[in-house]
């Protein structure tokens, strides 16, 4: 995979610093350069002006000195005045004095000659000035007139000549300097190229790992969703013979049996309820997997809940195991939360308590943790049993799913590894944590909270005890002589639900199809549907759609769904074909009697209203 990204960051980083550097480097050495030049060529070009300055006023006082000395007494002026501009032009002569330099020997020279040409014009003038405008012969003419000029003369020609060599040097340098920036530009530019190209190649592994993890991405959405309708499809098919074997064994129960013939049926509906929840809880991860758990919120007795949990689920006490709950006076009487999923978390961690204890006892304690100022109650539980205890280093695995303790309890205890996920995930959906302390062969507590908020009581269910028998009501359908259409493809299912309606003193008809439900429909009146989801030629949400659109009325007949699949949307996609209620397979023949006597009342308010139509 190359470098790291972090260290092909950090070079590419020093890489451009340097380059950056090197530029700011290459134009601070060239100011300095040019400085160096610039006041070289102005000081050099004044001392060449100066000079010639000189030797002009040097000459022009000559010229007039020799004019003056010929005879014409006119050039007097003019050599007085020529006389004074020497002193003011031979300041250039301090420069190379000052300077050090190379030429100052020269400049010593110049300077020495230009005082003995000063004074004999000087004393000349003093001279003539005595004579009243007479020269004295002898000292009209010296080799000291114009002795200063040819050193002036040779000194500007050499400050000339190294002008010229400087002036060809520069010329190099910046000749050298343009090759240097050619170059030096040549290689950036090499260095943005090679750049450019590897952040590219980083780029284009980017996106083809990018892809990668997309596509793996669909495909493990892909599988997820096989899975999903994988789950789905197995929902149905184990829920449809375990519809017949719950509905026609509490059938059973109700009819006139043997005391050992009782107990077999009773020994059916418990292994047929056992499958049941583990098949539920396969389901419940699923839909947690895919994100179709949604909690129903309402106003719930948190104490009747926790009550009626104990009575209708859990064992009684025994003298080796004492079973019971706790709820501190602070817990309001009602709170917002979904009963049935509240009531799913409270079993798993009751009956694995109740799984992995023998004797002494199990506690489940409820109470306030805290209240904040908006309403919002953090609401706590514990459960605290004296079993045989989880390991410090296998509590963290407690809460993965399809995971046992050890391979013996597994064994031992059986249990598909699920419920405690379960719990776990919806105790987060609610808001919560869960804690566990746990110490081997002394006992485990498991503390969650869930948050909430204080609702509005309401009238407690009544607390329905294991040991009470369910007896259909055989006099239903003089109270609601209603005409019942079951439409199924399952010969089993049908036959349960028209014993079922049997023994609540109906003569329904049946379908094993939409199409055949849909024809009979509209050949026949009917006051209640139920209706099965999955069948061949039409299924159940078209058929409705059917005889909805057949009596154009959304509230006659009243339908009634019968699905297996509680995997995903099935409830909602009812209610959008025009379905009234819904009713998940296996169902107990009570359920039947209670959609009766629920929808009774609109199904007689419709047929008084409409009797004359």
């Amino acid at each position: 995979m190359g470098q790291p990204a972090s260290r092909r960051i950090f070079i590419d980083f020093v890489v451009k610093l340097l380059l950056i550097l090197a530029v700011i480097g290459g134009g601070v050495a060239l100011l300095y350069y040019n400085k160096d030049n610039t006041v070289y060529f102005k000081q050099t070009q004044g001392q060449v002006a100066g000079l010639l300055e000189l030797n002009g006023a040097l000459q022009k006082t000559s010229h007039a000195y020799l004019n003056f000395a010929d005879g014409d007494t006119t050039q007097l002026d003019s050599l007085k005045k020529y006389r004074k501009l020497i002193p003011q032009s031979k300041k250039v002569l301090a420069s190379f004095v000052s300077a050090n330099e190379i030429y100052n020997h020269d400049a010593v020279e110049i300077a020495k000659k230009l005082v003995e040409e000063e004074d004999f014009y000087t004393i000349q003038l003093e001279l003539s000035a005595h004579a009243h405008g007479n020269l004295t012969p002898k000292l009209a003419f010296s080799d000291k007139i114009g002795s200063t000029a040819p050193l002036i003369t040779q000194l500007v020609k050499l400050l000339r000549d190294d002008l010229k060599n400087r002036i060809s040097l520069n010329d190099s340098f910046y000749e050298r300097l343009g090759y240097l920036v050619i170059a030096f530009g040549g290689l950036i530019l090499i260095m943005v190229v090679v750049l450019y190209n590897r952040s590219q190649r980083s780029y284009r592994r980017q996106l083809l790992h990018d892809k990668e993890i997309y596509e793996a991405k669909l495909s493990a959405q892909a599988a997820n969703n096989a899975k999903t309708e994988y789950l789905g499809m197995i929902s149905h098919e184990i829920r449809t013979p375990m519809n017949g074997v719950l509905g026609l064994s509490n059938l059973l129960l109700q009819g006139t049996l043997s005391a050992e013939q009782r107990e077999y049926a009773k020994t059916i509906s418990n292994s047929a309820e056992s499958l049941l929840r583990i098949v539920n809880d396969i389901l419940d991860f699923s839909k947690i997997e895919v994100g179709k758990i949604h909690l129903d919120a309402t106003s719930v007795n948190i104490r009747a809940l926790i009550a009626e949990t104990f009575a209708q689920n859990l064992p009684p006490s025994t003298p080796q195991l004492s079973i019971s709950f706790k709820v501190d006076k602070n817990v309001p009487n009602a709170i917002y939360c979904d009963p049935k999923r509240l009531k799913q978390v409270l079993l798993n961690f009751l009956s694995n308590a109740v799984k992995f204890t023998e004797k002494g006892h199990i506690i489940l304690e409820c109470a306030v943790i805290d209240k904040d100022e908006f309403g919002k109650i953090r609401l706590g539980f514990v459960t605290k049993d004296t079993g045989i205890g989880i390991a410090e280093d296998r509590i963290k695995q407690l809460f993965k799913p399809f995971v046992q303790i050890n391979q013996s309890t597994m064994r031992k205890y059986g249990g598909t590894g699920l419920g405690l996920n379960i719990a776990y995930n919806l105790i987060t959906m609610m808001g919560g944590k869960v804690k566990v302390k746990s110490e081997v062969g002394k006992g485990s507590v498991f503390t969650f909270f869930i948050t909430t908020n204080e609702a509005v009581e309401k009238k407690a269910p009544k607390t329905i005890k294991e040991d009470v028998k369910l007896v259909l009501d055989d006099k239903l359908s003089t109270h609601y002589p209603f005409k019942i259409l079951v439409v199924d493809d399952n010969e089993i299912n049908l036959m349960l639900i028209i014993k079922t309606l049997g023994k609540l003193g109906y003569e329904c008809k049946k379908a094993s199809n939409g199409q055949i439900a849909v024809d009979m429909v509209k050949q026949e009146h009917f006051d209640l549907i139920f209706m099965d989801m999955q069948m061949p030629i039409m299924d159940g949400t078209v058929a409705t759609t059917e005889i909805r659109k057949h009596y154009r009325i959304y509230e006659f007949p009243v339908v009634v769904a019968l699905t297996a699949n509680t995997l995903g949307d099935g409830k909602d996609k009812c209610l959008e074909a025009g379905m009234q209620d819904f009713i998940a397979k296996p169902f107990k023949p009570a359920e039947i009697e209670e959609v009766i006597k629920k929808w009774a009342p609109k199904i007689i308010d419709y047929k008084s209203k409409h009797q004359s139509n």
